[in-house]
């Protein structure tokens, strides 16, 4: 039996890690689990620790984001014997067999480096929210574009992909070791494509369970600090996705990929316009700017020059768009 550790982070969501350890407290095969505290303002350790005895808790002086924090996991994992590392976000639960089902996909498709089951809404539990995307496909609108994944419960089938969703990811040590760690200039959205791509590109394969083991509440951080942050790393990261992967053989070329980058935040700049969301207009192009300047890491407050020159354009552009709507 391969030696499993589920690693999940925390960044002020005490009462969703709660409920997500009760879920797996009551797994009917036991995994080794750490929880990351992402800087939270309330320590988990404290809170949790009698509560869940058997669980490790590490603290990072300073929020990590998804990729800080989960280095942490992983890192700490590795150090203590892990051969398979399970990464669950905070904000989910699962059934009692989710741990055995997936080490038995693990030991079933030996050749996957990256596995992650189907994932469900929280509030919807019989509704699919993802399974996994192909990337940047130049048949295709958009840039995560969803495979079919029909579910098959008992012994299920793997099913190909280019990215398996971060809500649920497991890797193998041997991976890890190949490939190294999530890169932490991402910090937050678009980190977990970039590993699974990496994966690819060191001769590995990435696959979505053709299962349902996860409920996700979905976007709790992001609801708690504000839907701006969301679209910021967004446009930020996505460039640098693009540009970081701009060689594969099925993606896009370079020119095609970035026009359709391009008209992608407009539309998204548009998006959020329309709706009177002017804060995380801003923020969609703080993210292109940041993003052609090459910044990453976390959110950088602060001047930029030629931010007020960008806005003017694309806000020139987006009012002339709604005169011509309204005629």
């Amino acid at each position: 039996m391969p030696a499993t550790w589920i690693v999940l982070v925390d960044f002020n969501g005490l009462s969703d890690t709660r409920k997500c350890l009760q879920s797996l407290a009551v797994s009917t095969m036991a995994a080794n689990v750490v929880v990351v505290d992402n800087a939270s303002k309330v320590e988990v350790g404290p809170a949790l620790q009698a509560e869940f005895p058997t669980v490790a808790f590490v603290r990072s002086p300073v929020n990590g984001g998804w990729a800080g924090g989960n280095n942490i996991g992983v890192k700490y994992a590795l150090q203590h014997g892990a051969d398979l590392m399970i990464l669950l976000n905070n904000d989910t639960t699962v059934p009692p067999e989710f741990t055995a089902k997936m080490i038995a996909a693990a030991e079933a498709h030996p050749n996957y480096g990256v596995l992650g089951p189907v994932i469900h809404f929280m509030d919807e539990p019989a509704k699919v929210q993802t399974t996994g995307v192909v990337f940047n496909r130049p048949d295709r609108a958009g840039f995560f574009q969803p495979i079919d994944v029909a579910t098959t419960p008992g012994s299920p089938a793997v099913v190909d992909a280019d990215i398996v969703n971060g809500c649920c990811l497991m890797i193998r040590r041997a991976t890890v070791e190949k490939i190294g760690l999530i890169d932490e200039r991402y910090f937050l959205i678009h980190e977990e494509s970039d590993w699974c791509l990496r994966v690819q590109e060191a001769g590995g394969v990435c696959g979505v369970i053709a299962e349902g083991l996860v409920w996700h509440k979905g976007s709790s951080s992001f609801q708690r600090e504000g839907k701006a942050l969301q679209r910021y790393f967004d446009a930020r990261n996505l460039l640098r996705l693009l540009l970081r992967h701009r060689r594969r053989k099925t993606a896009r070329k370079p020119i095609p990929a970035l026009v359709h980058y391009l008209k992608y935040i407009f539309h998204r700049y548009a998006h959020e316009k329309d709706g009177g969301f002017d804060k995380s207009a801003r923020a969609v192009l703080e993210g292109l700017y940041d993003g052609l300047r090459r910044r990453s890491g976390p959110y950088p407050s602060g001047w930029r020059p030629g931010l007020f020159a960008l806005r003017g354009i694309v806000s020139l552009a987006w009012r002339l768009r709604r005169s011509k709507s309204h005629t």
